[in-house]
């Protein structure tokens, strides 16, 4: 999620509550949010002004998915319990304010989501359900270092995310096979596994051209990080472009890959 300045400022002061629309948080409350976050600050003598401390860390998520979570996590509904704000009056001020950057706030049950102007969350919910701690850095990673303009780094990571929830599967349902390192053969695998291959599926043909196209996918996933990437002597240098599109088709098929399997076994 990437905002203008003037939104983040606008944001601040909703965030740390010198607001009228949502409970006020101290200078300690303030850095064990964000440490919730990624950051690893300390609330000590010095401390910057509240409203200086959230804005220049809202700026350095700017353009992450973290950056949504600090808001989702502002506008948790058990945050109003016993005060005298109601989460829905906060909603309606952050849409106002972020629908200038293409956002809005839905409700999605107990809770809010943040999502583009399309209605498509920022990020998948099925890889927030499915992750562990180093999933969730992968998707940092990703989106952080085409934030940096590391793009041959965000391409590592795109396809270090894909293998991430394809081993994970593999693993859990399928212990007896051995990943060895090829994405393209793990993901053959899975294709097994999940009953993805079209000439396997009673699915219409459309559906069946897309799953054609998840194997170009990963072929495509490895190459790039074997021709773009920093993991190895780079013979291609990455554009922005390039590395959005290798991390957008990381997150699609490993939502895809998610999905599927909770529909498959019960796991959602």
């Amino acid at each position: 999620m990437k905002v203008s300045k003037l939104t983040i400022k606008q944001l601040s002061t909703i965030i740390n509550g010198d607001c009228r629309y949502t409970p006020y948080l101290s200078g300690a409350d303030l850095v064990k949010l964000f440490n919730r976050h990624g950051f690893r600050d300390v609330y000590e003598s010095g401390f910057p002004s509240r409203w200086v401390y959230v804005e220049e860390n809202m700026k350095k998520l700017n353009g992450s998915l973290e950056f949504a979570k600090v808001i989702e996590e502002i506008l948790d509904p058990r945050s109003f319990y016993g005060t005298e704000f109601k989460a829905s009056i906060a909603v309606d001020k952050i849409n106002e304010i972020i629908s200038y950057d293409g956002y809005k706030v839905i409700g999605k049950g107990k809770k809010y989501k943040i999502v583009n102007e399309e209605g498509i969350n920022i990020e998948p919910e099925s890889l927030e359900r499915y992750e562990n701690d180093f999933l969730s850095d992968q998707i940092k990673k990703c989106d952080d270092k085409i934030l940096e303009g590391d793009y041959d780094g965000a391409i590592t990571n795109a396809r270090t995310l894909t293998e991430t929830v394809i081993v994970g599967i593999l693993s859990k349902y399928d212990p007896e096979y051995r990943y060895k390192g090829n994405l393209i053969s793990g993901y053959g695998r899975i294709k097994k596994l999940l009953k993805l291959d079209p000439s396997d599926n009673n699915c219409p043909d459309s559906i069946k051209q897309i799953l054609s196209g998840l194997m170009s996918i990963i072929n495509g996933l490895a190459n790039m990080r074997n021709e773009m990437s920093d993991a190895h002597a780079r013979r291609y240098k990455p554009e922005k472009h390039h590395s959005k599109l290798a991390v957008n088709c990381s997150k699609t098929l490993s939502e895809f890959l998610v999905d599927t399997l909770g529909k498959q076994y019960n796991a959602e």
